[in-house]
């Protein structure tokens, strides 16, 4: 299996959880012991209970973030695209799935430069899978040559496929003759 450079990388995910997992834990427990001496006093539960829901809701949006991250592992499996999810991988088979490129804002990132462009995968009873060309996470940085050619021989080893065609082209020259 090829590993697509996509999402973050195990390094990234070892800061990510090294350094948010402490943080959170420890904000959980102070503002969780400050709730619950709220929460004991009868005059003061209603201010105890409201101080606990930004804390659910700041846990929640992390957690939504987290497996959003998580899921944007991308793999090649001859002809397979493999996503990695939340239980388990998804797959998506190439050869028998419509394939198109568009262009989007990325969301929930630190990329402000604009669009983006992405791969579209819809399969018939495996839903749609959209992966990024150009990764927001990585400052819009371009797949590899290397990928991008696997990428369009997995799509159409002929080529004829006109995603397959600019894949190869982008691989060929990623520059578009800058150099």
């Amino acid at each position: 299996m090829l590993r697509l450079n996509t999402g973050p990388s195990a390094a990234a995910w070892t800061a990510w959880l090294g350094c948010m997992g402490p943080v959170m834990l420890a904000l959980n427990v102070a503002l969780g012991a400050l709730c619950a001496v709220f929460i004991t006093d009868p005059d003061l539960q209603v201010v105890g209970a409201l101080g606990l829901v930004p804390l659910v809701l700041l846990d929640g949006l992390i957690v939504i973030l987290s497996v959003q991250y998580y899921r944007g592992a991308f793999w090649l499996d001859g002809r397979t695209l493999v996503r990695r999810g939340f239980p388990g991988r998804k797959r998506y088979d190439l050869t028998s799935a419509e394939v198109t490129v568009e262009s989007a804002q990325p969301l929930w990132t630190p990329w402000r430069g604009g669009v983006l462009p992405r791969l579209t995968v819809r399969t018939s009873g495996g839903g749609t899978v959209r992966m990024w060309l150009r990764d927001p996470v990585r400052r819009g940085a371009l797949l590899p040559p290397d990928q991008l050619g696997a990428l369009a021989q997995a799509i159409d080893p002929w080529f004829r496929h006109p995603v397959a065609g600019r894949l190869r082209q982008l691989a060929a020259d990623p520059l578009h003759g800058t150099l």
